[in-house]
Order: structure tokens, then sequence, then C-alpha cells
């Protein structure tokens, strides 16, 4: 009796436990990923500057998150949307943000304000669907580096209520790394590390910063953190002007030395993030062999060891296959991507190209309406294919002696262009002239920023002393107007809407 008792009680005993068990794991199936995630406090360090920290937390399995979000909320009073910012798994996978052994992930957190309390909703969202979220409060100390110009801009006119269709700026410029700044004129974000980046632009999951003095192409992460890959092909030195997005990879502006032979400015290529030369198109030659096709002798317009080109803006065009490509000395070209041939050539019709050359002269478009572009910068294409860019008014600098120079005029625009490839004709369909008070005569830019939105950064003003960044519409509207000291274009190279307000990393 005794022992059927005792093993009564053992069976119950038995039974209970697995019961509980049971229960156990029947609740954990129907926990979703963030409830069993194990997502502990946010602790969080200092960055590279005060724009920047670093925030972790336990996580127990990385496989489940799709990304990781945060939002900073705005200071009080500000205009700008608040910097949101997402990191997809394949991004965070590559930064190995996530720690097995540790159990942890860390990733930053870039576009804070310094010397304030910022406060951070972060969203870890699951394959799953399911999310935790966490509220951190971040405090920053001052900023004290080279990029504090942009810290105290003089505020001509603030930003109102209305939104200018952009909400954040990156400028490229030749004090340090790029900068981004709000619409409110707070300085957002700096690296360290650089002092230049006019040859610059966020590629998708970093800024890519093309070296002045070496072949050197650098990666500055969000975090700062910066490295460099080395070209390809050593020929290629002194990335200047503008980097672009290429058919694959990044369009770059060089000088070359070629068997003893120096081409300055004349020479594009496109390279890959890891400094690996793709394609590259020989100015000199594209114009020389054109030329000589069309009966010309080039050797008063191509002139090697003479900055005779001075290429300054080059992007791609993916519907037609094209390059255009902005002389500042002479014109803006349209090549066809493959084979570098010339489809048209736009600009000044009274300058040494068109006066002196039938052969490019058959290559002019005509310009039916309002201004030519002279001296121009920063080429954008529209949606809707017109040409924009900042038409600086500046004749040539470095046309041979005794040949005409072209236009000159007291006051720089953005342009916006229709062009017509098969009437060759084009017509400049807005701009803004602001009275004809501004001539900033080198570097600046124009971008659309939202349909018949800009932001314009006239480079140097007032002798080169002075860079403004303005905000206007199609109308001639003023939504604000930022002022900074300058030498030359140290300042502002240019500057293009820059979406931190709904980043995506992937």
């Amino acid at each position: 009796m005794k022992a059927n008792l005792k093993l009564f009680l053992c069976a119950l005993v038995f039974s209970l436990v697995c019961a509980c068990g049971g229960k156990d794991d029947d609740d954990d199936k129907h926990k979703t990923q963030a409830e069993r995630a194990g997502i502990g406090a946010v602790t969080q360090s200092p960055g590279a500057t005060p724009f920047v920290a670093q925030l972790s937390y336990a996580l127990r399995n990385f496989d489940q998150v799709a990304s990781i979000d945060y939002r900073i909320a705005p200071r009080p009073g500000a205009r700008s949307q608040a910097a949101a910012v997402t990191y997809e798994h394949d991004w965070l996978a590559r930064r190995v943000a996530w720690s097995a052994a540790g159990g942890a992930i860390a990733f930053p957190v870039f576009g804070l304000y310094a010397n304030h309390r910022n406060e951070l909703t972060v969203t870890t969202t699951f394959r799953d669907g399911s999310k935790h979220v966490a509220q951190v409060a971040v405090p920053t100390g001052g900023y004290s580096g080279p990029a504090s110009v942009y810290a105290a801009p003089d505020i001509r006119r603030a930003r109102g209520a209305s939104s200018p269709g952009f909400d954040y700026m990156l400028v490229r410029n030749g004090l340090t790394s790029p900068v981004v700044i709000d619409t409110d004129g707070q300085l957002r974000w700096v690296g360290v590390g650089l002092a230049d980046s006019v040859s610059s632009l966020f590629g998708g999951d970093a800024f890519y910063i093309g070296d002045t003095s070496n072949p050197l192409l650098h990666r500055m992460d969000v975090d700062g953190s910066l490295r460099s890959s080395v070209l390809s092909d050593n020929r290629l030195s002194n990335f200047h002007h503008e980097l672009a997005p290429g058919k694959t990879g990044f369009l770059g502006q060089f000088d070359v030395r070629d068997n003893g032979v120096l081409r300055l400015e004349s020479t594009l290529a496109e390279v890959d993030s890891s400094g690996r030369v793709i394609k590259e198109w020989d100015l000199s030659r594209i114009f020389r062999d054109t030329m000589r096709a069309g009966g010309d002798d080039s050797s008063n317009f191509v002139r090697d060891g003479v900055d005779w080109f001075h290429s300054n803006s080059a992007i791609y065009d993916r519907q037609d296959n094209a390059l255009l490509v902005s002389s500042r000395e002479n014109f803006v070209v349209k090549l066809d991507y493959d084979s570098g041939a010339i489809r048209w050539i736009l600009g000044d019709q009274s300058k040494h190209w068109y006066v002196n050359y039938p052969s490019l002269r058959a290559l002019a478009l005509r310009v039916t309406d309002g201004k030519v572009p002279v001296g121009q910068h920063s080429l954008s294409l529209l949606a809707n294919r017109e040409l924009l860019l900042f038409n600086n008014g500046q004749a040539s600098f470095n046309q041979p002696a005794g040949t005409p120079r072209g236009l000159t005029r007291t006051y720089s625009t953005p342009s916006r262009y229709a062009i017509d490839e098969t009437a060759r004709t084009a017509r400049e369909v807005w701009t803004w002239e602001a009275d004809r008070q501004l001539l900033s005569d080198i570097c600046s830019s124009t971008y659309e920023a939202a349909p018949d939105q800009y932001l314009v950064a006239y480079s140097a003003l007032n002798g080169r002393t002075q860079a403004r960044l303005i905000a206007v519409d199609g109308a001639g509207a003023v939504a604000f107007d930022f002022a900074y000291p300058t030498t030359v274009c140290d300042t502002v190279f240019l500057a293009q809407p820059f979406g931190l307000n709904g980043l995506k990393l992937r």
C-alpha cells in the first residue's frame, strides 16, 4: 500500500512538472519576436563629435531583426522636421553591429544637436512585424572645431512655418568633412580627420570623399570613422570639384599625368566604392578627335598643361546612357557614355569655341529664350528632364591670348533649361535673379528639393568673402537666407538638400 502511494505521489509530481514546463513552452511560442528578444536597457557613449553617440543594448537573436530606427525630437521652436534614420538589417550586418558572444548590438545615432539634451525614440522592428520601442535621452556637449563657422550663421531670414521642400542640407566645403545643417540654421553633423570635402557625396550608406593630394577615395561612416582606398589607376590624381553618382559607381574629376604629359581638369573617371577605376573619359582626346574629324586644328583650343577645359560638374543621365559635363571655361557638353561621342554643346556663343571652330559650332544648341550658361556649376537633371545649373556669369579665365573670353555679367542666377535635342534648341524656362544684386563668380550651386522649390548656394559673394544658403520657390519667395564668412569657396563649395528626416541605410 505504501509502495502504491509512493508511486502515485511520484507520478503526480512528474505530471505537475510536465504540465508547468508545457505551459511555459506554449506561452513562449505565443510571444512575439520582440518579446523574446531579451532587449535590456539602452546604454550610450559619446561619439567622435557631439553630433554622434553610440547606443547599445542586449539582444538575443540578430537574425530576427529587420531594422532599427531612431527619431530625434526637434528643439523647442524648431521648424525642421525631426531627424529620423533607419538602419536596415544588411547595413547593420556589414558593420558587425551585433556580437553573438556578448549578446548585444551597438549602433551610432547621428544628427544630434550639440549642447542639448536630445530626446530619442529608438524602435527595433522584427521580421514578424513586432516592435520594441525605447525612449532615450542623449545629452551632448558643445562643439569646437573646423566646422564652427556653420554653428553661427548670420540668419538674414529665418525659416517660417511653410516648408521650403526640405529640412536638411549637405554642404561640401574646403574646411572639413561634409557637414549637415538643418533649415533652422543648426549644425547637425560633421566628421573629423579631413580638411577638405569639395569632391564628396553621400553614397547611400556612408560619405565618400575624394582626396585632393593623393590617389585615394575616403569612406566616412555616419559615426565619423574613416577608411581609405587606393585608386586602381595611379595616373589619376587630385579629385577636384564634384563627386556624383555614375552608372554603377561615382563620377570623379581628375588631373592626369600620362607619359610625361599633364592633363589638367579635363579627365573624368567612374570609380567604385573600393577605388577601382571602371571607365575613363579623356576630354582632351575626345575634343581633339572631334575637331580633327570636322576639319579644325585643335592646337589652340585643347592645350596640354593648361586648364583649358576646367571640368567642374559631371552627371550621368540614366535614361539616355549619357554624361552631362560642365566646362567652366567653355560650355555644357553631352557625351555618349559608351563611346564618348559629343551629342551637343550648350554655352556662350561669343566664346572662342564657337567663334573660331566650325566643328564645335555645328554641335551647338541654339538658345531661343533667356540667358545662356556662362561659367556654370552644379548640373542636375529634373524629373521632367530639364537641366538645372548655377549660372555664374563669369567669362573664361584661361582662353588663349587674343581669343574671345565671352560674356561677363554683374550677377549670378540659378537657371533651368528645356532642351529639344531634335530641334537642337534650349530655352531658359526658369531663373531667379534676386534683383541682380548677387554675384558669385565661381563655385556655387542650385538644386531642386521638391517640385518648384530650390536650394541655392552662393559660394563667393562680396569679393569672395561671404557665402549664402537661400531657399527660394519658383515664384521667387524666399523661405530662408543664411550667410557665413568665407575665404574664396572654403565655407560652401556647394550645398544639396539632404534627407536626414527619413534616411534609410541599406
